[in-house]
This record gives C-alpha cells, structure tokens and sequence, in this order.
C-alpha cells in the first residue's frame, strides 16, 4: 500500500475499467501472454489520446484481471488516472469536462482502435497463433461498442488507495467462496449478481453449481503466464518519468512513514530532540558518504571460501576402467 501510495499524486482520480469483448476469448486463450500485454497497452494509448487534447501528461496505475465474481472468463483492466497531467512546464492541467476525462463513446472508440492497431502489428509480425486472420477477428468485433467504465473524480487519496489496493493481490477466488459437496460430488461457488443488481445498492448472492472438472479448469483458466507482470504503473507513475520532478511540492505525495513515527514516539516519551555533544546546537550537517568498492573488495578476497564439493571416489576392485 505505501509502495502504491508513494505512485500517486495529490490531484484529483478517477477509476476506469477497460473490458475486452467476450468475441476475443478464444483468440486470448491461445494467446494469453501477448493479448493481455495489449490490453494494458491499448488502455494506456487510450488515455494518452485523450491527454493530447490538453498537451498534458498523465499519471496511470493498471490491474489486470481475467475473471469475474462467477469464475467465468472476463478480461478486463481496473486503472487509475490522474484527471489531469502536467505539462512540459511542470504545471498542472485539468481536462476540459468538470466530470470526466472524455466523453463516454469517446473512451470507447479509442479504445477499440487503439486495440485493434496493436493486434494487427502482431498479426504481420506472425507472433499470433491463432486458426483465424485479422481480418475475421476484426469482423466480429468491429461493429460492437467496447466498454470503458469511468466514475467521477475523487481527492481522497485514502479511499484511491484501499480501492485498487484491494485489486493488486486478488485471486480469481478465495475459499470462503467454494465448497466441494460431498453428498452431491458438484462444487458450489457463491458469487455476486451483478445483473439483478438494484441502483445504489449491494450486488446479490447467488449460488453457481459446477461440476468439479469444470471448476478446476476454470481455475487454472485464470492463472497468469510465467513471470507475467499483471500491475503496471506508466505516465507519471513511472519510476523513470522524469517530468514528475518539475512538479511543485505541493502535487507530490511522499509518504514519510519512519519520521512520523520518531516524532510520535519522540513525543510520547518526553524526549529531547537530539544536540550536538559539544555545543548542544540542534543544528546538523548533512554529508553524504559514499561506498568504496576498493575498501569492501580487500575484505571480501580474505574471506575463506566454501570447501569443494566432495566427488565419489569409487574403489579400485570396483570393476570399472
């Protein structure tokens, strides 16, 4: 969390879901690593898009997830953005509209573009295995409105952070979710119907009956490829961005955790601020001393090493020439 925390900004967020079209899961399946790479990209060009608008650079931290509340196959990405970016001058922007960074079909047209552009590179680079060509698969996703949700923008960082925060490490399904009845060998899932959903109120429960193959390959449908990055921070979240620098100190978000913590201490237990032994002045200099390989190197030689591995030695009658 304070690791997320430090990414983000003191402006203003908003929550947007990008969801991939339910036409793609086949071509996603056969191609998981490449076609969840894209969804991350394309959502990133989409604001992107949207921000040249305004000559500004924005700030975006991305969850990938491949699963709904009822285990069934739903590629979508939950992302943060700043409303807003800075300019080349370190000053801060804010989109045209009060409410949101873009129009709602605006959002979902670049989306699809931006996606398809990036899926027809990989189709003539010959990177996607896949029994259909682009052009099919453009076909029948073409014509269809691909879904960005936003809301409204929010200030609290607080509630930014416990919101995606509760994303990050989510599993497909956790085990207060699942049982396996014995009696009836079929697993039951409890899951969130978000269909019969009522406005401003809670999603209800409802019971999904699976047989228990089925239950476990839907499991292992949603385990990620190897060494597959699903969190991703890019824009001014980027570690390596450097036109955060040129931002006033009034926009950045530095969590200093260790020295909140020795002022409470400091002040519940009376202390003294600490002096100087000589002249007890609270004043201190600041010098910063860097590592010496050289000096570390010449102890590191003497360090005895590790005893050789003992080989068999096998005997002379042994039989073996």
């Amino acid at each position: 969390m304070d690791k997320l925390q430090n990414k983000l900004l003191k402006v203003p967020y908003v929550h947007c879901v990008f969801t991939l079209p339910h036409q793609l899961n086949g071509l996603a399946k056969s191609n998981p690593s490449l076609i969840y790479s894209m969804i991350l990209k394309a959502s990133w060009m989409t604001v992107q898009q949207v921000m040249k608008r305004i000559n500004a650079k924005a700030g975006m931290s991305l969850v990938l997830h491949t699963f709904g509340s009822d285990l069934k196959y739903h590629i979508h990405v939950h992302a943060l953005v700043t409303f807003g970016g800075l300019d080349q001058n370190g000053k801060w922007v804010f989109p045209l509209d009060k409410y949101k960074i873009a129009r709602y079909r605006e959002m979902c047209s670049g989306f699809k573009r931006a996606f398809l552009e990036l899926l027809k590179k990989e189709y003539e680079s010959g990177h996607i295995n896949y029994h259909e060509t682009f052009e099919q698969v453009e076909k029948d996703v073409k014509r269809l409105r691909w879904i960005v949700h936003s809301t409204h923008p929010t200030i609290d960082p607080q509630l930014i952070t416990n919101y995606l925060g509760r994303y990050i490490n989510r599993i497909a399904v956790s085990k207060q979710r699942i049982k396996l009845l014995q009696d009836s060998k079929e697993v039951i899932l409890l899951y969130n119907d978000y269909k019969n959903q009522q406005k401003d109120q809670p999603p209800p429960k409802a019971i999904r009956h699976l047989d228990p193959l089925v239950a476990i390959d839907q499991i292992l449908t949603h385990v990620l490829p190897r060494h597959f990055q699903k969190s991703r921070h890019v824009g001014l979240h980027k570690a390596s961005n450097k036109l955060k620098q040129k931002a006033s100190e009034a926009l950045l978000n530095n969590v200093k955790i260790i020295r909140t913590v020795f002022q409470i201490i400091t002040h519940l237990l009376g202390m003294e601020k600490m002096k100087c032994i000589k002249c007890n002045s609270e004043l201190f200099d600041v010098t910063k001393i860097y590592a010496c390989k050289e000096y570390a190197q010449q102890f590191i030689n003497k360090v005895n090493k590790s005893p050789p591995i003992r080989k068999e030695i096998l005997p002379d009658d042994c039989g073996v020439l």
